[in-house]
């Protein structure tokens, strides 16, 4: 029975994050709108100097490189920031709904199997198209640097993990539904 209201508190928290990655995405959002179709401008000043985010690294320029100014580097970022941030917020909104679920009735729902297959689906192309088109910034970026005693090499694969995640939990639904469907069964015959 504790477990119950831990599904309920967790639920809350994932609508929390929620609104609070909302904001953070409306503000993303219109940052890249700004340098993209209204650089030069006074509200695109008001940024600051832009420093795309990598995940798996931290990159610092002593001067701004001019492919940070590039449409085209902007526009792949702003791809990148958009997939990134709706793969969050659905990933939370479904997760909370699902955990609502358990808290209220329990696992066994067909409403739940729809659930974990759009967080699969979710993952599988959004969590895909972040992390591809990441990599994609973070080697045009890596190109910039002049190293002399040494190569760096990016692995260009993590968008795998991706795809296998998206997969595995299309895989727990399917399983879901088939015991879902026995529950509904056994339900029926007492």
């Amino acid at each position: 029975m504790k477990w119950k209201y831990g599904f309920k508190l967790l639920s809350r928290i994932c609508l929390i994050l929620f609104y609070l990655i909302a904001f953070l995405t409306l503000f993303t959002t219109m940052e890249h709108i700004t340098r993209i179709w209204f650089s030069g401008s006074s509200f695109e000043k008001s940024f600051g100097v832009y420093e795309p985010i990598f995940t798996y690294f931290d990159l610092s320029f002593n001067k701004q490189p001019e492919l940070f100014n590039n449409s085209s580097f902007l526009i792949l970022s702003f791809v990148s920031t958009t997939a990134f941030c709706s793969l969050l917020l659905l990933f939370l909104w479904f997760l909370q709904k699902l955990l609502m679920n358990i808290y209220k009735e329990n696992l066994f729902l067909y409403e739940n199997v729809s659930l974990i297959s759009k967080l699969g689906y979710t993952i599988l192309f959004l969590g895909t198209l972040s992390t591809y088109t990441e990599e994609q910034l973070a080697l045009k970026v890596l190109d910039l640097l002049k190293i002399t005693n040494a190569q760096i090499s990016l692995s260009t694969g993590a968008y795998l993990d991706t795809i296998i995640g998206g997969v595995v939990l299309l895989l727990i639904a399917s399983a879901l539904k088939f015991a879902v469907s026995a529950v509904e069964e056994n339900k029926q015959t007492i």
